[in-house]
């Protein structure tokens, strides 16, 4: 370690691993994907990745501010497994670094509106009200050209599911999350 290494303020980031494969493994699951559901895309797996990935990190902040770092983190190794998938898929140099911009910017539009038909408090209660929200952004983002092929019982399948997934990162701790006991199911 040298000199500037040990006066820089910045801590190392906390390992995140764990928690993101389990999360990748939850998004990733076959039977969300199929007709009417999340599209079996790049663009579908991201969007319905980052809903998950999103679901942490609201869990995180209802811890308040000492979660900062942990979040940074998560995002972060979201935004390098999604630069390798590209790289791997054959886009060039060149063109990662635009895509992962448009990414991000699209990943922080999701968020805001996951954030907008949850509500800004986690868990968010399951009403009519929120589902139908949830249903409806869940539809935009994975069906933003073709919404009409978006089953209307899928979508409030996977609204239930996003649901029940808040519900139960609400009952885990910072450790289990870290541990990479992000989900029951």
């Amino acid at each position: 370690m040298g000199i500037l290494d040990f006066l820089s303020l910045r801590r190392k980031a906390p390992d995140v691993l764990p928690a993101y494969t389990a999360i990748m493994a939850q998004a990733r699951r076959p039977d969300y994907y199929g007709a009417g559901q999340v599209p079996d895309s790049f663009d579908g797996r991201f969007d319905f990745l980052a809903a998950h990935v999103h679901l942490v990190l609201r869990r995180l902040r209802t811890d308040g501010v000492a979660r900062d770092e942990v979040g940074q983190a998560l995002f972060d190794v979201f935004f390098r497994d999604m630069d390798q998938a590209m790289r791997e898929s054959g886009v060039g140099d060149l063109g990662v670094g635009k895509r992962i911009r448009k990414m991000a910017q699209a990943f922080y539009g999701r968020a805001s509106a996951y954030d907008e038909a949850l509500g800004k408090a986690a868990p968010a209660r399951a009403t009519k009200a929120v589902k139908a929200r949830l249903v409806e952004v869940l539809t935009r983002n994975l069906y933003p050209e073709t919404p009409a092929l978006a089953d209307a019982a899928g979508m409030a399948d996977l609204a239930a599911h996003l649901l029940d997934l808040e519900k139960q990162l609400a009952k885990k701790s910072l450790e289990d999350i870290l541990a990479g006991h992000v989900f029951d199911v």
